[in-house]
């Protein structure tokens, strides 16, 4: 029995010893520079396919409950169940960042093998976390004691009826805050896909079990109450199917302490600071704007954001499938495997990110034309602009994910949370002299900003590796900056024509934006190292597994 093996790799034959180097060796898939474990590949593309359901699933809602409310409760009424629904889910803030902090760490200890630190830190954080919940309970209870169609302005819905729907959709609130923590845990076990696909499960059937008490035009209480037992139900098998997959680890309240509880609440604060930026970036801005321009811009600006958010959505979901390889390999302490995934994930999203970006301005006048009918909502310059914004986003959002997942995010929340206050307080004197386009000049150096600064963290992060270059962001810059006039003059080329002659010009400039980032960034390497190394295929000149 033969007790070694030559591959060829790379041109050259390397001598692999059969058990577990020739294992490694035929289960990895080699790139230029890269090598990635097929079982890392394997668990990543799971996270593509659970984060793509649950797009799915959003995109699924926006589709059938709107039309729903409308055909059978009339505007009026369903624009009173967004404010209830609204006011409601403000409750999951209460989660103060518990969640992400303490599975990040829980994964790592249990990675080390520190079990004792692990079952005091498992415990005292769902301790915290029920303690919150139990706080966040109180709250819900005194709407009883509150003139709630008062205070919210609500005609339409009886006094009563607005109480107890608003009492459910807080329950709801919170058993979402409660589970999110087990759907979380997934990660501990390397399941993460398996806690995104009990969330998405949670977000859709309470919208399939809404269709039809929509349909019975039951009374909003019902649905709400119909939308908390349906959620209850698949939290309940997400909770066991999670005991069930974690085995012989802790998931109770066993090693709860108000030591350790207490030191949680800074780093999770932390994670708070970051999650701020949801407000300071999206809701702030539109009630500045519609303070100081007006209605008319807000709909321009939002109906833009919304549409390139979009794309932005998309690449996002790639980044994250990589989140929890960043937190086991550097719960591993294995840099140089992290160091690979860095420029994996750079070399392919920075790819992508024109292609998207400026793909999705390209298909902007198509959209606004058959989806609103308000063809004259596409205007070039602000369409433009947000397309350079939300590729300076994705950048800063690649960059950020290795300081998140490592739980090395002290810098981090407060480049995010100062950069974007300061952003929302220049932006109002700039806005009152420039009009949108202040605004929007100051939130793209405000990106530009963060994802410098980030960029440093990153490389602290790798001890300064040398292989870390700016190179890769220079390149996308230049890209976006060359290729942007472009774009612009293709749809004013088209802006008057057919529809069809505006889907040909699209076309033709997503096409030119793929061969741009084809050769710029190293695709075609990528691809073909891909092709040849993918799961199912041995290594050339490797017997097969």
């Amino acid at each position: 029995m033969q007790d070694h093996t030559e591959v060829e790799v790379g041109g050259q034959k390397q001598q692999i010893f059969l058990h577990a180097e020739r294992r490694i060796q035929l289960e990895t898939l080699r790139l230029p520079f890269i090598a990635l474990p097929r079982t890392m590949l394997h668990r990543i593309l799971k996270m593509v396919g659970a984060l793509g359901a649950g797009i799915g699933a959003t995109l699924l809602t926006q589709f059938l409950l709107p039309p729903a409310f409308i055909h059978y409760y009339g505007v009026g009424k369903y624009g009173e169940w967004l404010v209830l629904s609204a006011t409601l889910s403000y409750l999951s803030t209460l989660n103060f960042g518990i969640t992400t902090y303490a599975t990040n760490e829980l994964t790592m200890l249990a990675k080390r093998g520190e079990m004792g630190r692990y079952r005091d830190l498992q415990g005292s954080t769902l301790a915290l976390l029920f303690c919150l919940a139990f706080f966040g309970m109180t709250l819900v209870s005194a709407i009883f004691f509150l003139p709630l169609a008062k205070l919210l302005h609500l005609s339409l819905v009886t006094p009563l009826d607005v109480l107890w729907t608003a009492f459910f959709l807080g329950l709801q609130s919170l058993v979402n805050l409660v589970v999110s923590y087990y759907n979380s845990m997934f990660m501990v076990v390397e399941h993460t896909h398996r806690g995104l696909t009990w969330a998405t499960a949670r977000r859709l059937v309470a919208t399939l079990i809404s269709i039809p008490l929509i349909m019975l035009r039951l009374s909003f209480p019902t649905i709400a109450l119909g939308q908390f037992v349906a959620v209850v139900i698949v939290s309940l098998f997400s909770i066991y199917d999670l005991k069930r997959m974690m085995r012989s680890l802790p998931l109770g309240l066993q090693g709860a302490n108000w030591k350790t509880a207490k030191a949680t609440l800074a780093p999770s604060g932390m994670f708070a600071m970051i999650y701020t930026q949801q407000f300071l970036v999206f809701q702030a801005p539109v009630v500045m704007l519609q303070w100081i321009l007006g209605s008319e811009i807000v709909v321009l600006f939002t109906i833009s954001r919304t549409i390139l958010a979009t794309a932005r959505l998309v690449l996002a979901t790639l980044t994250s499938s990589v989140s929890q390889e960043i937190t086991y390999s550097f719960a591993e302490r294995n840099m140089q495997k992290m160091l690979k995934i860095f420029h994996y994930s750079e070399k392919i999203l920075f790819g992508l990110i024109p292609i998207a970006n400026l793909g999705a301005f390209l298909v902007s006048p198509i959209l606004l034309k058959v989806w609103l009918h308000k063809p004259l909502l596409f205007e070039p310059y602000t369409y433009g602009l947000m397309a350079l914004i939300s590729g300076a986003m994705s950048m800063r959002e690649h960059k950020q994910y290795f300081q998140f997942s490592t739980n090395m995010h002290k810098r981090l929340s407060l480049i995010m949370f100062f950069s974007n206050l300061t952003m929302v307080l220049v932006s109002i004197p700039l806005t009152l002299k420039f009009g949108l386009y202040g605004f929007m000049f100051t939130w793209l150096a405000s990106e530009l900003a963060q994802m410098g600064l980030i960029y440093h963290e990153n490389k602290k992060l790798f001890h300064n590796d040398p292989s870390i270059s700016f190179v890769p962001v220079l390149k996308l810059s230049l890209v976006m900056l060359v290729s942007l006039p472009i774009c612009v003059g293709l749809v004013h080329y088209v802006q008057q024509r057919s529809l069809v002659m505006v889907g040909a010009a699209a076309a033709c400039g997503v096409v030119m934006l793929t061969v741009e980032s084809y050769f710029v960034f190293g695709l075609k390497d990528v691809w073909d190292e891909f092709q040849r190394r993918r799961p199912g295929r041995a290594v050339s000149g490797a017997p097969a597994v």
